[in-house]
């Protein structure tokens, strides 16, 4: 700072440049905040701290930030350099230059320098062009206060403070999110103006298109400019080169489009511009008007993107999303873009996020070439077979990339740059373009029923194997080997339906279906299509995030359902209830199935999936399959909120084609901090006891002494389920037939929903039924409406206390959301309806609920009719005096807080309110200590319960 200020007019020079600038000042800065600037430790490109970009000027626009600062080879920040003398405080354009790149890399903040001036930017706000130089700026720091301020620009720059997460603090208390819109967001909703403005005016122009060829046609061309626009910014392709197609007005300017794409089907041979196999694109007509319009939307100024620092990943987020819609033809031929069926019923399409892939891979790609030589590494194939956008199959390419270069690098003698074509990596330590084609050909393996996401997944493929490329080591590829830059993936990603092979045309010929069913059902034979595979013995790894759809909400469910209950073992033979039809089957769980099939002996596969499989009563014959033919390596239990919008709780697991039998790890969401294990927290469990639970229910929670507890609980062998003559579920009838006041019908009835009971208590709020057996979907029999006394409950819960019930003297109907119990009346004397009332209520029935079937999960639970009846019961001798006298008292406590429930609903006074609640809560625990008794719990498996 002395030498800047005693200089101040020199480096203040028009002559001072901004070269010099970054060298005399820039550079030192950030030394002094523990960055690596001129990579003295001689880390390979992926890992050094800062990469200096090497700037491509466009008039007055650069294609790249200075600086990119990194962490583990992920960037955490960019720096835009000025020389000094530019007003940065006023001037709008470097800082909208460095918030496009801040934006487009999905970067949280980035700063903009000349060194007399510091601005630090919120990148979560979308750019534009118009934006004064102020928006969007968190901090202004002259270069005379960095000493006042060094503390904060410690905790922001400093790079130990950053690895210890100190950027992330401070951008989560600093951006401003109003108005921010991630670029992935931004991204799709271009995606779907293109695709919406193509295909209404391809439409329109060729009529004689199936919508399914418009579908095709749309995505190739969309694909192809995606693909040479991002091509253009990386520097491999000229820049401008897609906007000069629309220059002379009397040109096709789609047939301009054309041209460059085959001459890029020269240069690539990706697939992606292979016009022998795509004989529609080139064959239709596009108004000059529609190219110019999508074409000048993806660039400066009217793009808010940069396509040169854009990640893969983010461009991948976009696409899954969009392959979750497709065109529709309407009247006259106009276009309209609508979620697909599945992806409505599903309630959207959800992108696995990139941390969570990041997790998967290492788990099971990482543990799988560990060691290993690159020639070993050769013949592990790793499969998606559910690719969409191609996120897994782009993490364990990446992953395979980077395993590489640090191998290499680490055998300088083998891996010296000869700039022959031994060469297997660049003179910058970066891999060798024929090496990264050579791992994508050998190693990643995808299936998809989308033909649209098997384009989206190659695409994405391709475009990780060109990062980093440049014109000249694309040339420096053709002149050694005589091969175009890219593979052609068509023997590595394919379109077909992953569960259906060609023996589903065994019994049924081809021509029973229209060409439509065809293509929806499109059978896949693996053995035929991955023949030199299963040859090995299979794939090696499966990963994925298989679709959480119904099958009753497939399309093309009716037709194959009775191929999937011949060729899954999805039935329980032993049980016919409805929870087991075909029907109310999810696709995630016959991937399970399928995979077996599919997996080498010793091969391992990892797939998120809702944790759902590990209780509800749905899923019993998956978690059987599971347990005869997997060992479960580790389940993590996420917990929610992994997938953006969306709350349902989600489990990660690892299962391996083995009889080993080690303990199953066991990670909670606790034990996982940014991806990262803390072992220290983990429990291990031997995945045999689940074949004794109900079920088949995955009881990952429960510890030793909890399992010995539970086991006490069960040793009398007495079971609600024993005691019950009815477990079932309220009438099931449309919502308009709920009364929202009382009828004259003769047939009118006091009627509950689930959130109408509460502990102990009903809430009745004068909604009423006209119970007409004819009009009713499911009314029930008679003899649940007219017992005198049963136990209402509540059946969507949740929590820790889930099971909430109510007795009901008073003859109420209630709705689905609760579940009706009747004790059998030989029963009654002993398991009173008040003893089995206080039982559900109680803090040891509910432990025992969450821990056995509901894995402690945070959100609603259905109260299954299956589970309740397993309940444990106290055997109770009213012959014993001690037996006697705690069942009369249990009833007495049942009838007192009954009765407090009662004064509480109409008492007014606060004070009075008040000491109410204090009697009821007293009395409550006063049932818990007698349940403990009649359980006879010693004092430490007590404290078990209450811990």
């Amino acid at each position: 700072m002395k030498k800047f200020k005693s200089n101040y007019s020199q480096y203040t020079n028009k002559n001072y440049n901004e070269t010099e600038t970054r060298r005399d000042f820039l550079d030192p800065f950030f030394e002094a905040f523990g960055w690596d600037v001129a990579n003295r430790a001689g880390k390979s490109q992926t890992y050094r701290d800062v990469i200096h970009e090497d700037k491509l000027k466009v008039g007055k626009e650069t294609k790249a930030p200075d600086y990119a600062f990194r962490i583990g080879g992920s960037r955490v920040f960019f720096v835009e350099a000025k020389k000094p003398g530019v007003n940065l405080k006023e001037d709008s354009l470097p800082a909208f230059q460095l918030r496009r790149y801040g934006w487009s890399a999905k970067l949280g903040i980035s700063f903009l320098t000349d060194f007399e001036e510091l601005a630090i930017y919120d990148c979560t706000r979308k750019p534009s062009i118009n934006d004064k130089a102020s928006t969007a700026r968190i901090e202004y720091i002259h270069f005379e206060d960095y000493l006042k301020r060094f503390d904060f620009l410690y905790e922001i720059l400093n790079k130990e403070s950053i690895e210890q997460g100190s950027l992330e603090k401070y951008i989560a208390g600093s951006s401003n999110k109003k108005g921010t819109e991630s670029v992935d967001i931004d991204f799709l909703s271009t995606l779907d103006n293109l695709r919406t403005k193509l295909a209404s005016n391809i439409s329109k122009l060729n009529k004689d298109l199936s919508v399914r060829d418009l579908n095709y046609a749309v995505q190739q061309i969309i694909d192809r400019i995606i693909f040479l626009r991002a091509a253009e910014d990386r520097g491999i392709e000229e820049y401008g080169d897609l906007k000069r197609t629309c220059e002379n007005k009397n040109d096709n300017f789609y047939n301009n489009l054309l041209g460059i794409f085959k001459r890029a089907d020269g240069k690539y041979n990706s697939g992606l511009f292979d016009f022998a196999k795509d004989s529609i694109s080139g064959n239709i007509e596009i108004d000059n008007k529609v190219i110019k319009e999508i074409i000048n939307e993806l660039y400066y100024p009217l793009s808010p993107y940069e396509f040169s620092v854009i990640s893969v990943e983010i461009m991948g987020n976009a696409y899954e999303q969009f392959l979750g819609k497709t065109i529709t033809i309407g009247r006259n031929h106009s276009a309209k873009i609508e979620l697909k069926p599945e992806v409505r019923k599903a309630g959207g399409v959800y992108y696995t996020p990139e941390y969570i892939v990041d997790y998967i891979v290492e788990n099971t790609v990482g543990e799988a070439i560990r060691g290993k030589k690159p020639e070993e590494i050769a013949n592990i194939k790793i499969l998606d077979p559910a690719c969409g956008s191609g996120s897994f199959l782009l993490g364990a390419y990446k992953y395979l990339l980077n395993y590489h270069i640090e191998y290499y690098n680490k055998i300088k003698d083998r891996a010296k740059f000869k700039g022959s074509k031994e060469d297997v990596i660049k003179e910058n330590g970066d891999l060798t373009i024929w090496i990264k084609k050579q791992i994508l050909r050998n190693n990643i393996f995808g299936v998809d029923i989308d033909s649209n996401a098997v384009e989206v997944t190659k695409l994405s493929l391709l475009m990780k194997c060109l990062e980093g490329e440049s014109p000249a080591s694309i040339q420096n590829n053709q002149d050694l080997f005589n091969e175009r830059a890219l593979p052609s993936l068509e023997d590595n990603i394919k379109c077909g339906n992953s569960l259906i092979g060609n023996d589903f045309y065994e019994s049924q010929s081809v021509l029973d279906f229209d060409e439509e069913m065809q293509y929806k059902i499109n059978c896949f034979d693996w053995e035929y299509e991955f023949k030199n595979i299963f040859k090995g013995g299979g794939f090696d790894v499966v990963i994925g995030n298989p679709p959480y759809v119904f099958v009753k909400y497939v399309d093309w469910a009716d037709d194959v359902k009775g191929y999937f209950s011949s060729n899954y073992d999805i039935t329980n033979k032993d049980n016919k209830s409805k929870s087991n039809q075909s029907g109310k089957i999810n696709l995630y769980t016959l991937f399970i199935f399928r995979v077996i099939k599919l997996l080498k002996e010793n091969g391992v596969f990892s797939f998120i999936v809702p944790n759902g499989l590990l209780r509800t009563t749905t899923y019993d014959m998956a978690r059987k399959f599971i347990l005869d033919n997997y060992h479960i390596d580790f389940i993590a239990d996420l917990k929610d909120g992994v997938f953006k919008g969306v709350t349902a709780p989600t489990i990660i697991f690892k299962f391996s084609k083995s009889s080993s039998n080690d303990d199953t790890k066991i990670i909670d969401a606790n034990c996982l901090v940014d991806g990262f294990v803390n072992e220290s927290k983990c429990h291990y469990i031997n995945q045999s006891i689940f074949l004794e639970n109900t079920s088949y229910t995955f009881s990952i929670f429960s510890n030793p002494k909890e399992t010995t507890l539970f086991k006490k609980m069960e040793s009398n062998n007495k079971y609600l389920g024993d005691i019950t003559s009815q477990i079932i579920e309220g009438i099931v009838c449309k919502k308009e037939q709920i009364l929202l006041e009382e009828s004259n019908d003769p047939l009118c009835r006091k009627f509950l929903e689930g959130k109408n009971i509460k502990k102990y208590k009903i809430d009745f709020n004068n909604k009423y039924i006209i119970f007409d057996r004819k009009k009713l979907h499911r009314a029930r029999p008679d003899e649940v409406w007219n017992s005198d006394k049963k136990i209402i409950i509540q059946r969507i819960s949740g929590g820790l206390h889930p099971i909430v019930a109510a007795l009901d003297t008073e003859n109420y109907y209630s709705f689905a959301s609760t579940n009706s119990i009747l004790i059998r009346d030989d029963f009654r004397d002993i398991y009173s309806y008040e003893l089995i009332c206080a039982l559900l209520n109680s803090k040891l029935i509910n432990f025992y609920y969450v821990k056995n079937f509901t894995n402690a999960s945070t959100l609603t639970v259905n109260i299954s009719k299956t589970f309740l009846e397993k309940i444990p019961l106290p055997i109770i001798d009213l012959n014993n005096k001690q037996d006697k006298e705690m069942h009369d008292k249990m009833v007495a406590l049942v009838d007192s807080i009954i009765a407090l429930n009662k004064k509480l609903a109409v008492e007014k006074n606060p004070n009075a309110v008040t000491m109410v609640n204090r009697q009821i809560n007293a009395v409550d625990k006063q049932i818990d200590v007698l349940v403990y008794k009649l359980y006879n719990l010693s004092d430490e498996e007590i404290k078990i319960i209450e811990g």
